[in-house]
This record gives structure tokens, C-alpha cells and sequence, in this order.
């Protein structure tokens, strides 16, 4: 950037930061969008409401919860699905280059507003908490899918209450599908699994439990909440039969703050086709799969030549509680749960029936990424992750004023940028695992340094396009971003839902 196109850019900062967002009389009087834009014309129209209900997901009385529910407007009828005996909201199914629109209902009894994680959506819908909208009130989304194909999610974003307005059930898989992956015939249909990992803690009425949310001293919200008993889809530790034949099995970590170290039983690989951004543009198999809150991955597994009753789990493997959590504090620091980050848990069974599915064979290419992935940036930026007075810090700041940018945090529509999120240790001994979400736009992992002893590490997927990097203890990761096009306020921050909530989250303003 040369010195004409920097005062440029710190003229037009300081211009955006004097009138905030006095530019968009809307969003100056407290603005809900709750009409449509008169000049978007949708092929697929939603209704997604948020609700109170109760579900049976244990043995006795139902369990209350918060959940969406849909309706397809316009559109195919496929475009959602609901997932049986599942407090989730319904997957979404949606194509590259469709335009939508989604009335957004909310009936729940306090603020809240969607965020639609790993889109390029405009400003006005990503989600932001300043945008929250009263019980009782509506809003409405309009934008196009612009994403590659692949597993992408929807869950609150209001301030302070993320994490347990999720807790409680408002989450939900959202799925887009291009040309490109329509070429590979991959597994799909009865051959296609959606596993949503969550954590809960039940009481004896089979009711949720929850530590109230607060900034300051809380012990579960500074090492993120953790639950006892593993759920996939809203499920406890389901079994399922399925073919004897190839599987696609979309992954997608919505607990609050557990990291996962993923393992199929009998030694069979994990195949990893994709990421947060959809595929990557080669298949790489490894035995075992880091997976943080937030971050989804789109695997292979292959059952054929399993006799009839075979059975094959998904786990997530011992490793020491300190690759995760609070340094040499972890055990005093534990918070609320009896099932530590860390400990091996058992999530799901497979068992074969003696069937075959469709013949598939693994394409040695699956993607070719654009050129985005190798384009030149033109600065890099430095992000400490810290632990001070109590509060974890983005930058060494917090999120207080929904408005507040810092200079550093300006950036031109379309630029390409690195940012360097450094892990750093105290004087405490407070240190975590964060995996730090980026709105707006997907982005590469160039590097990783430090934090080569954590056993976290091998199981890490930085081959494709990500929205959400776990970043380890004592390590420094640097990705490289090229930001939306469209302008607006966008937020990056430590997808431990707690950690967020908290205020480890900031604006970014794209000018």
C-alpha cells in the first residue's frame, strides 16, 4: 500500500468511525429489517422461527428447549429437511448462486439475531448483535449464495447470550451444493450422514443446565462450558444401521467449547474431502481429526467388505487436558464439568447391514481453488490472544461498544491482508485453545509455529479454505484473508461460545 492509498484509507476510517452508522438511517434508529428489499427477487423464500418446545431425548420427561422450525415459501420443497427426533432446526439445502430470502420470526423470550457462519452475506445479513431483535419481532435476510459448495451452519449472535441462547437448541446445518461437486458423484442420499456434536448436562427431570452467563469470575464461562453426555443431531449417542458401502459423513462441532479428537474404530482412516469451505482439492486420510467449536469437515468412510453387524464408532480420544485448557491452572480452573476437554468419549455406532450401496471410487482431484489463494497481500497484522483482569483479549481489547473499530481494524472491500493470531502465556499461567471465527469471507492458513508438543496439532486439516482456526497454546498461526466486497460492520472472535461472550470478540469495519 502506497502513501496515497494509506491516507486514503485512514481519511475514509475516520469519516466511517464520525458518522457510524448515521450512512444507513436504519441502523441509526435502532433498525430492524423487518420488510423486504423491494429490489431482490428471490428463487428460494424461507420462514425460520424460534421458538420455545419440549423434546423427548431421554428416558422420562420431555426436555424444554429452544429450537428453530421452517417453512418453505417459494422453492423446492427439499430445500429443508428435518432431522427426526432432534431438537436441531432443519438443514437447509441450498445451490451456488441462488438468491434467498429467510423471514426470520423470533418468539423466544429475549433478543436474538441469526448469523448464517462461513457465508459472504452483505452487512445487513450476517448477523450482527447490534442487530438483535426483540421477542415477538420479525426480520428479514436477503443475499446470494456466493459460497463454494460445502458444510456451512446458523446459530444466534446476540450479544452476551450466544452460548446459552445455542445451549438451549438453536443451531442448525446449512448445506450448499455447486456443478463442481455435482461432478464427483459422491456418496449422497441414505449414503449421506450429518452428525451435529454437542455436549450437555442434564438434571434428574432431563432439563438442561446451564451456568448463567457473566463477564467476570465465572469459572465455566473462562474455560467455556463443557457437558457430560455426548449428543449427535440431538441425540444421545445414537446407532444407526446403515450399507455396507462408501459414506459421506458431514461433521460439525456446535458444542459450546469442546475440541474434539475424532477416530473411527477398527482402524479405519479418516478421509478427509473437505473443510469450513468446502472441498479440498485432495483428499488427505489420517487417523485422527481435530475438530473445535465452530469448525465443520466432510469425510469418507469406507464400509465395504464389513460382514452384516459389523459395528464401527466414531470417538474422540484421550489427550491431556492442558493441550486445550488454562496451562499449568487447568485443574483448578476445570469449571463446571465432570467430563474434562480431553477425556475419550464414545459419540456414535455405525452397524452394517448386509447390503451394499452404489459402486464409488475416491476422484484423486476433488477442487481447484481460485486465485484467491495465492494472491499477494499487502499488509500483516498482529492479533495477541491474552488473558488479563479476568477477560480474554483480541488485540488487548474487548468487545464493549457494538459500534467501536480501531484503526487496524479498517479494511478496504476486496483487499487481501495476513493477520498473525499470537497465543500468548502470562504471568497467570492462563492460557487456552481458541478457535478464532472470521465473518465475511473464508480464509488460507499459511503457517503454524510453536506449540509442537500439543497432540492436538496432528489431527489439524489447514490443506483448504476455513472461517474458523484453532489456534493452540503457545502457538502463533497466520492466515491470509481477502475480505468481502461488501461494506459494512463484521465481527471476528474465539468461537468457545463462553470465550465470546465474554467479550473476546471484535469489529472489523470494511470501507
Amino acid at each position: 500500500m502506497d502513501r496515497r492509498d494509506f491516507l486514503h484509507l485512514i481519511t475514509v476510517s475516520a469519516l466511517s468511525a464520525a458518522i457510524g452508522d448515521l450512512a444507513n438511517p436504519g441502523l441509526a434508529a435502532g433498525f430492524a429489517q423487518a420488510t423486504p428489499n423491494a429490489g431482490f427477487a428471490p428463487d428460494i423464500e424461507l420462514e425460520l422461527t424460534m421458538s420455545p418446545d419440549q423434546v423427548p431425548l431421554l428416558p422420562g420427561e420431555p426436555t424444554h428447549v429452544w429450537r428453530f422450525t421452517g417453512r418453505v415459501l417459494k422453492g423446492p420443497a427439499a430445500t429443508l429437511e428435518t432431522l427426526p427426533s432432534s431438537y436441531l432446526g432443519p438443514v437447509i439445502r441450498l445451490r451456488r448462486g441462488q438468491k434467498v430470502r429467510i423471514r426470520f420470526a423470533n418468539r423466544i423470550p429475549e433478543d436474538s439475531i441469526i448469523h448464517w457462519h462461513g457465508l459472504d452475506v452483505p452487512e445487513l445479513a450476517d448477523g450482527h448483535p447490534r442487530l438483535a431483535i426483540a421477542s415477538g419481532a420479525d426480520y428479514v435476510y436477503d443475499f446470494e449464495v456466493t459460497n463454494r459448495a460445502g458444510t456451512y451452519w446458523y446459530h444466534p449472535h446476540p450479544h452476551m447470550r450466544t452460548g446459552a441462547q445455542v445451549y438451549q437448541g438453536l443451531a442448525g446445518i446449512l448445506i450448499v451444493q455447486d456443478a463442481e461437486e455435482d461432478a464427483l458423484g459422491l456418496p449422497s442420499g441414505s449414503a449421506e450422514q450429518l452428525c451435529v456434536l454437542q455436549d450437555r448436562v442434564f438434571d434428574t427431570q432431563n432439563q438442561l443446565v446451564y451456568v448463567p452467563a457473566g463477564r467476570r469470575g465465572n469459572m465455566a464461562m473462562m474455560t467455556g462450558f463443557l457437558g457430560e453426555r455426548m449428543l449427535i443431531n440431538g441425540r444421545p449417542q445414537p446407532t444407526s444401521e446403515v450399507d455396507a458401502s462408501w459414506r459421506r459423513v458431514r461433521l460439525l462441532n456446535a458444542s459450546n467449547a469442546r475440541i474434539y479428537k475424532l477416530a473411527w474404530t477398527r482402524g479405519l482412516p479418516m478421509v478427509i474431502i473437505g473443510g469450513d469451505g468446502g472441498l479440498l482439492e485432495r483428499a488427505v486420510r489420517q487417523q485422527i481429526l481435530t475438530l473445535a467449536p465452530g469448525q465443520r469437515a466432510d469425510v469418507l468412510l469406507d464400509l465395504t467388505g464389513l460382514s452384516a453387524g459389523t459395528e464401527v464408532s466414531l470417538e474422540s480420544r484421550a489427550y491431556p487436558e492442558v493441550d486445550a485448557n488454562m496451562g499449568g491452572m487447568n485443574a483448578m480452573m476445570r469449571g463446571n464439568s465432570k467430563v474434562p476437554n480431553g477425556a475419550p468419549l464414545r459419540l456414535m455406532t455405525l452397524r452394517t447391514r448386509d447390503r451394499n450401496g452404489p459402486a464409488f471410487r475416491l476422484p484423486e482431484r476433488l477442487s481447484t481453488f481460485d486465485e484467491s489463494w495465492v494472491v499477494r497481500p499487502s499488509k500483516t497484522r498482529r492479533v495477541p490472544l491474552s488473558f488479563q483482569r479476568m477477560e480474554w483479549l483480541l488485540g488487548g481489547r474487548t468487545f464493549g461498544d457494538m459500534n467501536e473499530v480501531a484503526a487496524e481494524e479498517t479494511v478496504a472491500a476486496g483487499s487481501t491482508q495476513v493477520w498473525e493470531f499470537a497465543n500468548l502465556s502470562n504471568r497467570m499461567g492462563m492460557q487456552a485453545a481458541h478457535p478464532i471465527h472470521m465473518h465475511g469471507r473464508q480464509f488460507r492458513v499459511l503457517s503454524r509455529s510453536g506449540a509442537n508438543s500439543n497432540s492436538l496439532r496432528s489431527g489439524i486439516i489447514d490443506a483448504g479454505w476455513t472461517d474458523t482456526v484453532l489456534v493452540l497454546p503457545g502457538e502463533t498461526v497466520r492466515v491470509q484473508v481477502t475480505f468481502t466486497k461488501h461494506p459494512g460492520l463484521y465481527l471476528y472472535h474465539c468461537h468457545i461460545l463462553e470465550h465470546e461472550d465474554m467479550g473476546m470478540m471484535r469489529n472489523f469495519r470494511v470501507v
